[in-house]
C-alpha cells in the first residue's frame, strides 16, 4: 500500500510530462516559426520599399531630363498637350463627321500623332482610320509647324521623351500592385506616386490612356484601382466642349467630386445651425410660437 502513491505520483508526473511537455516543445516551434515568418515578411517589406523609392527616383530624373525647345522638366508637358490640342482640332478639318471618327477616334488619332509625330510609323498604326484621311491630317499638321510662330509646336514626336517615361510609371504601378503587402500598404504606395504627378502629367497620362497606346492601364485594372488621374481638375481637358472625364472614367472619384460633397455637406450643416440659432432669437411673434 505504501507503494501506490509514488506509483500513482509517478504516472501523473508522466501524463504531464508527456502531455505538457509536449505542447511546451509545439509552442516552442511555433514561436520559432512565427519569429522566422516575421523576419522575412520584414525583410521582405524593407527591399519592397527599397525597389519601389529608388522608381520614384527614377521618375525624377527621368522628368528633370525632359527638354522641348526652352522648356525643361514637367514644364515639357504643357508643350505635349499643346500640341495634341492642335493636332485635335486639325481631326476637325479633315474630318468633321463625329459619325465617321467620333470623339474617342479623335483623341486617339490626335495623341498617337503627338506621341510618334507625323511619320510613317502613324500612319500604319491608324491605318484602320483612313489612309488618305491621317495623310491629309499630316498635311495640315506640316502646316501648322512650318506657319507656328512657337518653338513649343515642333510636332515632330515625343516618343524618344515619353516612352521611358510612361514605361517606368507603368512598371511602378504594375510593381506595386504585384507585391504581396496589404491592399491598404499597396494603395498608401500609389497614393505616393500619384503625389509626383502634377496636373499636366497626369493630363497627358489620361490622353495615353485613352489612346489605343495606353490600353494596358485600364485593362490590368490599374486605373480602377490606384487612380492615379485622381488629381485632375474637372475642366482641365478642354479640347472638346462634348468631352466630360467623369463620363470617360466612372470608377475614378476626383478629387474635386470629393470636394464638392464635403462643401455641399458644410453648407447643409451651417443652414442647419443657423436656422436654428434664428427661430430660437428671433422674437415669438415673427416665428408664430406660442408660449
Amino acid at each position: 500500500p505504501s507503494h501506490e502513491p509514488m506509483q500513482y505520483y509517478g504516472l501523473l508526473g508522466d501524463y504531464i510530462g508527456g502531455v505538457w511537455g509536449t505542447l511546451l516543445t509545439a509552442l516552442t516551434v511555433f514561436g520559432v516559426f512565427m519569429t522566422f515568418w516575421w523576419s522575412r515578411r520584414m525583410d521582405y517589406r524593407a527591399k519592397t520599399y527599397q525597389v519601389f523609392a529608388e522608381m520614384l527616383r527614377t521618375h525624377e530624373e527621368i522628368v528633370t531630363s525632359l527638354r522641348i525647345g526652352n522648356q525643361t522638366g514637367r514644364d515639357t508637358f504643357s508643350s505635349v498637350l499643346s500640341e495634341f490640342y492642335v493636332i485635335y482640332k486639325l481631326t476637325r478639318q479633315v474630318v468633321d463627321d463625329d459619325a465617321v471618327w467620333s470623339t474617342s477616334d479623335r483623341i486617339d488619332i490626335a495623341y498617337t500623332c503627338t506621341f510618334f509625330g507625323p511619320h510613317i510609323v502613324s500612319e500604319e498604326v491608324l491605318k484602320d482610320y483612313g489612309v488618305e484621311k491621317i495623310r491629309q491630317l499630316f498635311g495640315e499638321i506640316h502646316t501648322a509647324r512650318q506657319t507656328g510662330k512657337s518653338e513649343r509646336r515642333q510636332f515632330g514626336g515625343h516618343q524618344l521623351r515619353l516612352s521611358h517615361y510612361f514605361r517606368n510609371l507603368f512598371s511602378a504601378y504594375t510593381f506595386v500592385d504585384g507585391t504581396r503587402l496589404s491592399m491598404e500598404e499597396k494603395l498608401a504606395l500609389g497614393k505616393v506616386l500619384r503625389s509626383k504627378l502634377s496636373n499636366h502629367e497626369q493630363a497627358v497620362l489620361t490622353l495615353n490612356i485613352m489612346s489605343h497606346l495606353g490600353a494596358e492601364w485600364e485593362r490590368t485594372g490599374l486605373v480602377e484601382k490606384y487612380k492615379p488621374i485622381k488629381n485632375l481638375p474637372s475642366f482641365f481637358l478642354t479640347f472638346d466642349r462634348s468631352f466630360k472625364i467623369k463620363d470617360r472614367f466612372p470608377c475614378v472619384n476626383f478629387e474635386w467630386e470629393t470636394t464638392a460633397r464635403d462643401t455641399v455637406k458644410v453648407h447643409r450643416f451651417a443652414f442647419r445651425n443657423w436656422s436654428f440659432v434664428l427661430l430660437r432669437h428671433l422674437p415669438r411673434r415673427l416665428t408664430g410660437r406660442s408660449s
